[in-house]
């Protein structure tokens, strides 16, 4: 078998063991990605990568192995921060941006010893399922794991269309420092895996509280955990997709609202005032989705509209919530197909943990249960 057909945990073994070094792991990833002339990837990082893989492989061969994927290279999408490496998130809006800081996923990938490869597209701020290179790339053996973060779905989406495994953990599960954000109480960061078993190792090194970001928590247990589980179908809501579209271009607008052509980001060349470098970096900067839903998000706010759309809004995500908790009293997930939109935007829209299959399956559990839907997600069938 070849380096790029390995699972990212028997990749790990090899490279603990001494069979294989990291500098191969990565000749044979970069291999893969220029092979397909790098169309998964906004940037790569070699001189970083090749570095790294020195100084990791200096504390494998004496002994030192910081987590079970030391040594494994991982992809990161251009939503994530990553210091001196560009993050430009899919816009021109951030065309150039080169954060002076690492997310805090990077920081406990770099703790376990992981190796960046580079940063995969996305769609502008991941708004669309059109454009998801983590999922991609990880279908085509150019990286064996990936980090990918998951607002509506399109993440999710991204993996069943690849014919890989994604978990979208619970809300507050992974920290949200450093993620370029979209809408905030829905934004999570997730692995992207062939897998459910290499899903749960970079879970379990991704999980956990950061002082940080005030929405994080503490979580406990082994995520490769495995169980028998009772699995029940997801109720039909009408209106979670008008729902989640209200709020999601709501908190859109007020977070898009830093990108101004000031502190960072596009700034227009044609500005000949103050008010010109607002009204004119942003209109060149983002693209049409984000123009869209800016502009719907600023109407929902406004004075005359907030108790009609994002009021009513907020009421419908607090019964779908309630509707999810009360269908998970009788079993332990639920289950909708990934390509239904509904379905992927009900977990995030209640903070829900949801994985998909690469059989196209979504399963939907409690909160902080992602162990008993990676350890259903190797052996369920529909």
């Amino acid at each position: 078998m070849s380096i790029t057909q390995l699972s990212a945990l028997a990749l790990a073994q090899k490279l603990h063991t001494g069979e294989m070094t990291i500098a191969q792991a990565l000749d044979a990833c970069y291999a893969a990605i220029e092979a397909n002339s790098q169309a998964n990837f906004a940037a790569l990082c070699k001189e970083y990568a090749y570095a790294r893989a020195g100084e990791i492989q200096a504390r494998i061969d004496a002994g030192d192995i910081r987590s079970p994927l030391a040594g494994v290279p991982v992809a990161v999408d251009d939503l994530i921060c990553t210091k001196g490496i560009a993050t430009e998130a899919g816009s021109k809006a951030l065309e150039g941006f080169i954060p002076p800081y690492d997310a805090a996923v990077i920081e406990r990938i770099n703790a376990a010893d992981m190796v960046l490869l580079g940063k995969t597209r996305v769609s502008e701020f991941g708004m669309t399922s059109d454009v998801d290179g983590a999922a991609a790339a990880v279908a085509a053996g150019e990286a064996p794991l990936a980090l990918g973060s998951d607002t509506g779905g399109a993440l999710r989406q991204s993996a069943a269309r690849c014919g890989v495994t994604a978990l979208r953990p619970t809300y507050g599960a992974v920290s949200r420092l450093g993620l370029v954000a979209y809408a905030s109480s829905m934004d999570q960061l997730g692995p992207i895996a062939r897998d459910a078993a290499d899903c749960a190792a970079l879970f379990d090194i991704i999980r956990g509280k950061d002082e940080r970001d005030s929405m994080s928590v503490e979580t406990h247990g082994c995520a490769s955990q495995a169980g028998k589980i009772n699995i029940g179908q997801l109720p039909p809501i009408d209106y979670a997709l008008p729902a989640y579209e209200i709020l999601a271009c709501a908190e859109a607008s007020s977070n898009l609202a830093r990108i101004d052509g000031i502190k960072y980001g596009h700034a227009s060349e044609k500005a000949q005032n103050l008010r010109d470098t607002y009204v004119l970096s942003r209109s060149e900067g983002f693209g049409p989705e984000a123009k869209r839903r800016v502009m719907l998000g600023n109407l929902v706010l406004s004075a005359g509209q907030y108790e009609l759309y994002y009021q009513k809004a907020m009421r419908a995500r607090r019964l779908i919530q309630q509707i999810l908790l009360t269908a998970l009293e009788t079993c332990n997930a639920l289950s909708a197909p990934a390509d239904d939109e509904s379905a992927l935007v009900m977990a995030s829209l209640a903070g829900l943990p949801a994985i998909v299959l690469p059989d196209g399956t979504q399963l939907i559990g409690r909160a902080f249960e992602e162990e008993i839907l990676l350890g259903a997600a190797t052996d369920y069938k529909l």
